[in-house]
């Protein structure tokens, strides 16, 4: 009846972005389709849904009501849709991924699973490496299909690719990989990775660089052993730091991956960030990733483990003092408005961060190589009122065909008030955030010339740390709508291409694909 009457009321009634709202989610036991909705309560926002033969589910989704509207209110909206989707006239949702035609996201990165090998058992990996006694390992015709079909979605290809498994590393053929996703124009080489192989030897960091690998998608838990021996079942710190080393030296970049368990790790959420603004020159982004929870576990267990974006955005705040909680995070869509600009004033499309506003949330820091102190870009830049002019002049533009004859520089210029130099870190002016722009809408370009960005990139006396939290979903916080938004695809050997919260959560394609192609025992071919 509250779902019924949910649905019978007016955005103009509730607001587009505001609470309550329905929504579609999964039974948790079944995982059959079923209607939910969001409401907020004491100032946290839940989830409850019924399925008709496994009865009603409440979930916590944000604990933080505030947090999670801005997420909501700050979100853009992109024109919809893949041009050339794999599987057409589908209803089915999530079940039917492919892409199929009602999918509503082009992607940023395609990630290919080279192998389900590894050479660690982490009991909170959530591709359940090492533990389905089946080896699904590809070979170079796969991976060169798979790299073809990231390339070939329109309007926008996938830009970045990473590799991920498993251990991508200890394929027998990952450099010839690297290769060949750099022959294929993608803009940025990636692999999820442990770091033991690149922490055993800098020959196969400087081997992995000179193959065209850009970035390491490094797991990074905490700055001490104790969390490393529950998380990743050994210490690892040592590791960890050798890895770091060896990849700088190779001339590569990495991104740190901490997985953010409530209670064990998220107190070292402020030690990870202050080693990545001391380690800026190598450490460009860090992607935080709050555990996905599998299995049966009952309602109390899972509000006593579950960690939120506002949760992250929350400790940050606490544990280091600078980001603030409610000023400095938004949705990956907030940038919509200067792609817009772009794609307007230019003919062509880029690339578009549109997942939903429940995905996750981001900011940008600039960081001060000699103080090495950072500042977030949104404690001096009037974000919310900058997209804003931004999103209403790529309406003008589209609107009167005499406006395209206006420079890119102009139009970003139209912001310069929203920019607040006596609050920026002293030397970087509106200058150093225009070309900070340009780096950013021309990625594609910038990426390509890896010479010059990373002689850029250790150059200057300032760097940009990149920090983002995607919170992957599982079965019980699960939203079809994210999975239609997502920016993140799998290409898979059975030729389709699944988005990331369906490969590995919900309908879990990632099983069944394994199942179907899998080679043989894989603890025999370890």
């Amino acid at each position: 009846m509250v779902l019924s009457s949910l649905r019978r009321k007016k955005d103009t009634e509730i607001g587009p972005w505001k609470l309550p709202c329905a929504t579609t989610s999964l039974c948790p036991i079944c995982t059959q389709v079923i209607e939910g909705r969001l409401y907020e309560d004491a100032g946290r926002v839940f989830m409850e849904k019924r399925c008709r033969e496994h009865g009603r589910f409440s979930e916590l989704i944000s604990s933080d009501a505030a947090f999670f509207q801005k997420m909501r209110r700050t979100h853009y909206e992109h024109p919809p849709g893949v041009e050339n989707p794999r599987c057409e006239n589908t209803s089915r949702c999530p079940e039917a991924c492919g892409l199929c035609d009602r999918h509503l996201s082009t992607p940023a990165m395609l990630n290919i699973d080279l192998t389900n090998r590894c050479n660690m058992n982490c009991p909170i990996c959530f591709a359940s490496s090492n533990t389905t006694g089946r080896l699904c390992e590809l070979d170079i015709e796969q991976v060169g299909a798979m790299l073809d079909a990231g390339r070939a979605i329109r309007p926008h290809p996938a830009s970045c690719l990473q590799y991920s498994g498993g251990e991508p590393t200890i394929h027998p053929d990952f450099l010839e990989a690297v290769r060949m996703a750099r022959a294929r124009n993608y803009s940025q080489v990636q692999v999820a990775s442990n770091g033991l192989r690149f922490a055993a030897s800098r020959g196969f960091a400087e081997a992995a660089a000179e193959a065209g690998l850009d970035v390491v998608y490094l797991q990074f838990d905490a700055m001490n052993d104790d969390v490393y021996v529950k998380t990743r079942g050994r210490p690892l710190m040592e590791t960890k730091l050798r890895a770091v080393a060896n990849i700088g030296a190779a001339g590569m970049r990495i991104a740190l991956v901490p997985t953010i368990v409530k209670g064990l790790n998220d107190d070292q959420l402020g030690d990870i960030l202050k080693f990545a603004i001391d380690n800026i020159d190598v450490v460009t982004a860090i992607s935080w990733q709050p555990v996905s929870i599998t299995g049966r576990i009952d309602e109390s267990k899972r509000l006593q483990m579950r960690f939120t974006t506002a949760d992250l955005a929350r400790c940050i705040q606490q544990q280091t003092g600078f980001v603030n909680m409610h000023r400095d995070w938004y949705p990956f869509s907030i940038v919509w408005p200067i792609v817009r600009v772009m794609e307007v004033l230019t003919g062509r499309p880029h690339m578009r961060v549109s997942c939903h506003p429940h995905c996750g949330c981001a900011t940008y820091l600039v960081v001060d190589k000699h103080t090495k102190t950072a500042t977030p870009i949104p404690a001096f830049v009037d974000i919310e009122p900058a997209m804003k002019a931004l999103d209403e002049l790529a309406a003008r533009i589209e609107s009167h065909r005499w406006l395209k004859k206006i420079s890119v520089i102009s139009a970003m210029n139209s912001i310069k008030k929203y920019f607040h130099e006596d609050r920026a870190p002293e030397g970087w002016d509106f200058n150093s955030f225009l070309e900070f722009i340009n780096q950013f809408v021309e990625f594609n370009r910038t990426c390509r010339d890896k010479k010059t960005f990373i002689d850029r990139l250790k150059g200057g006396r300032f760097g940009i740390l990149f920090s983002a939290s995607m919170h992957f979903q599982d079965v019980y916080n699960y939203e079809v709508d994210r999975s239609r938004r997502c920016v993140i695809l799998y290409a898979a050997v059975d030729g389709r291409l699944y988005p990331f919260c369906t490969w590995n959560s919900g309908p879990c394609h990632r099983a069944r694909v394994e199942k179907a192609f899998a080679a043989g025992d894989s603890q025999s071919s370890s």
